[in-house]
C-alpha cells in the first residue's frame, strides 16, 4: 500500500474491521510469544527477540489491528525493554535526516495544496496534451505522475478524481455515481481507462523522486545505515536514475490501457469543453500562487543540484561545494563530505521559508500557517522510523545474516537480469496485500544480506525491490490510489484485477530493463560485492 496523504485522507490510519483486529492481535502476539519462547529455533536469544518484535509489528501493520502510527512505535518501546538496543540509541532513529526530509517536503506540498497550485498545474498539463478522449487519459496520467513526484500519490489521486468524474459525467450525460451502468461499451471503457490510468500513474510517479513515496526513503535510510562507506545517493542521483522509468511507464501504460486493456474509441468528446472551462475559471495566477510556485521551483532546483551530478561523460558540480570548508575538502575529498549539507537541509529550509514569506493575499498571512501544517501525516513519519528501527535491529543482532544466507545460492549463481526480475515480481505481488513501506522495511535487510552472502552487489536487489513495491495495481487494498478510484463505484474489482495483472507484469519488466540498462550505469552498480559492502574488490 503506497501513499502518503495530505488532503482528505489518511495513510491506513483507520483501524481494520473488528474481525481483522481480533485476528491481528491474536496472531501478532501469538507469533511474538512463539518466537520468544519456543525451543529449538536456530537463533540466538537476541535474534529471537528481534524476530518476535518484527513479527508482531508486521502483523499489526498488515491487519491494521492498531493505527499504523501506533504500531510503528512498538520497536521504540520493545527494543529497550527486551535489551535489543538502548533507548538513547532507538530514539534518534525516529527523527533522522531522512525523516526530516519527508517532514519538510510535506510542508512544501501542503503549501501547494493550500493555494490550489497543484490543481492549476494538473489542468495545465491536461490541456497541453489534448482533449480528445484518448488524449485526455494521457493528460490525466501525465499530470498524476508529475504531481505524485512532489505531493504524493494519495493527495494526487484525490485531486484528480473529481475532475475526472466531471469529465465522465459530461461525456455520458449522467451523474458520476451511475455513469457507466447503462452506457455503451465505449463510454464504459473510457471511465475505466481514465480512473485506472490516474491511479496507476500516481503510484509509479512517486518512484521518480526520493520524496515521492515512503519506500524510497526507507531504502535510502537503510542503505546509508548499512553501508556508510558506500555511495551516498542524493536527490539528483535518484532523479536522474528513476525519472526515465516514469517517462517510459506513462505512455506505455496509456497505450496498453486505451488500445487493449480498456479500449477507448478515437474521436472527440464533450469533456474538452469542461476541462477548458475549469482552467479558464481559475483566472490568472494570484499572488500566493506566484510566490508558492517560486518556492516550489527553488526547492526542486536546490534538491537536484545540491550534490555533484555524475552523468557519465559529464560531471556537474553541486552548489553545496561552495559552502564546504576547502581545507576539509582537500584533506578528505568530496565524497566524505557530500552529505554534510543534505537534501533534508534544503527541505527544512524551504519549509521554514513558507512560514516566513507573506502570501500577498492578506496582511499578516504567510504562505504556510500552523493550522495547515497540522495536517502533516505524522503516522507516515512514525512508519518510516519504525522501519528504520527494525532494520537496525536486524543488523545489530545478525538476524539478517541468518535469513540472508539461505538466499545466497539465488544471488550467487543466477543471472543478474533474472535476479532483478524475480525480486521485482515477488515484491510487486506481495504488496498487493501488504503495506509497501512496511514490506520494504522488513525485506530490505534480508535481501541486502542475501546478496552479500551470495557475493552480489546489494543494490542489485535493494533498488528494484523498492521501486517494485509501488507497482501494485490489481486490488483496491493494494494502494491508496487504487482505493480512491474504486470508491467512485465506476471500477469493479474483477476489472481492476484483470487490467492490473497485465500492468503488474509489464511494469516489472520495465523496472528490470530500466534498472539493468540505465540505473546500473548512472549508479555504477557491478555484479559482484563491492569493497564498501565487505567484498574483496
Amino acid at each position: 500500500m503506497a501513499g502518503l496523504p495530505h488532503a482528505g485522507g489518511s495513510y491506513d490510519t483507520d483501524r481494520g474491521s473488528p474481525t481483522a483486529r481480533r485476528v491481528g492481535l491474536i496472531l501478532g502476539f501469538g507469533l511474538f510469544a512463539f518466537l520468544l519462547l519456543a525451543p529449538g529455533l536456530p537463533l540466538t536469544p537476541l535474534q529471537r527477540k528481534v524476530a518476535a518484535v518484527t513479527a508482531l509489528t508486521a502483523v499489526l501493520w498488515i491487519t491494521v489491528a492498531l493505527p499504523v502510527g501506533v504500531t510503528s512505535l512498538l520497536p521504540a518501546a520493545l527494543f529497550p525493554i527486551l535489551g535489543i538496543m538502548r533507548a538513547r540509541e532507538v530514539a534518534p532513529i525516529y527523527m533522522r535526516d531522512l525523516v526530516i526530509l519527508f517532514l519538510g517536503a510535506f510542508i512544501v506540498a501542503l503549501g501547494l495544496e493550500r493555494w490550489a497550485l497543484h490543481r492549476r498545474m494538473a489542468l495545465w498539463i491536461i490541456t497541453r496534451v489534448g482533449t480528445r478522449p484518448r488524449n485526455l487519459v494521457l493528460g490525466f496520467m501525465a499530470a498524476s505522475a508529475f504531481l505524485s513526484m512532489w505531493i504524493n500519490n494519495t493527495a494526487t489521486t484525490l485531486l484528480m478524481l473529481p475532475i475526472a468524474l466531471a469529465v465522465i459525467a459530461s461525456m455520458q450525460g449522467e451523474a458520476p455515481e451511475v455513469a457507466g451502468a447503462g452506457s455503451d461499451s465505449g463510454q464504459r471503457s473510457f471511465s475505466l481507462c481514465l480512473l485506472l490510468g490516474i491511479a496507476y500513474a500516481a503510484s509509479i510517479g512517486g518512484t521518480g523522486t526520493p520524496v515521492g513515496t515512503a519506500p524510497n526513503q526507507e531504502f535510502l535510510g537503510q542503505f546509508a545505515d548499512r553501508y556508510p562507506a558506500g555511495p551516498q545517493l542524493s536527490f539528483g542521483d535518484w532523479f536522474i536514475a528513476w525519472v526515465p522509468l516514469v517517462i517510459i511507464f506513462v505512455p506505455v501504460a496509456w497505450f496498453l490501457l486505451t488500445r487493449f486493456l480498456a479500449p477507448v474509441p478515437a474521436g472527440d468528446g464533450p469533456g474538452a469543453e469542461l476541462i477548458e472551462a475549469e482552467r479558464a475559471g481559475q483566472g490568472p495566477l494570484n499572488a500566493p500562487q506566484k510566490r508558492m510556485a517560486l518556492v516550489f521551483g527553488a526547492t526542486a532546483v536546490l534538491w537536484v543540484t545540491r550534490a555533484d551530478l555524475d552523468l557519465g561523460l559529464l560531471r556537474i558540480p553541486g552548489w553545496s561545494r561552495l559552502l564546504m570548508d576547502p581545507e576539509l575538502l582537500a584533506a578528505d575529498g568530496y565524497a566524505a563530505h557530500k552529505n554534510d549539507i543534505s537534501d533534508s537541509t534544503v527541505a527544512l529550509l524551504m519549509a521554514l521559508i513558507c512560514f516566513l514569506v507573506p502570501s500577498g493575499a492578506k496582511r499578516g498571512v504567510a504562505l504556510m500557517d500552523w493550522q495547515t501544517a497540522k495536517r502533516l501525516p505524522w503516522e507516515v513519519l512514525l512508519l518510516l522510523g519504525g522501519g528504520f528501527c527494525i532494520a537496525r535491529g536486524f543488523q545489530t543482532s545478525g538476524l539478517d545474516a541468518v535469513i540472508g544466507s539461505s538466499l545466497a545460492p539465488l544471488f550467487g549463481q543466477t543471472s543478474p537480469w533474472l535476479v532483478v526480475l524475480v525480486v521485482a515480481l515477488a515484491m510487486s505481488l506481495l504488496t498487493e496485500l501488504t503495506s509497501n513501506t512496511a514490506t520494504t522495511a522488513v525485506l530490505l535487510p534480508v535481501l541486502a544480506q542475501g546478496a552479500a552472502s551470495g557475493g552480489a552487489h546489494p543494490l542489485l536487489v535493494m533498488a528494484p525491490a523498492t521501486i517494485a513495491a509501488s507497482a501494485a495495481f490489481m486490488l483496491p487494498v493494494a494502494t491508496p490510489p487504487n482505493a480512491v478510484v474504486f470508491s467512485s463505484r465506476l471500477v469493479r474489482v474483477p476489472e481492476m484485477a484483470r487490467v492490473g495483472l497485465w500492468l503488474n507484469l509489464i511494469t516489472v519488466v520495465l523496472i528490470t530493463i530500466v534498472f539493468q540498462l540505465w540505473v546500473r550505469r548512472v549508479w555504477h552498480i557491478g555484479d559482484t560485492l563491492p569493497v564498501w559492502a565487505g567484498g574483496a574488490g
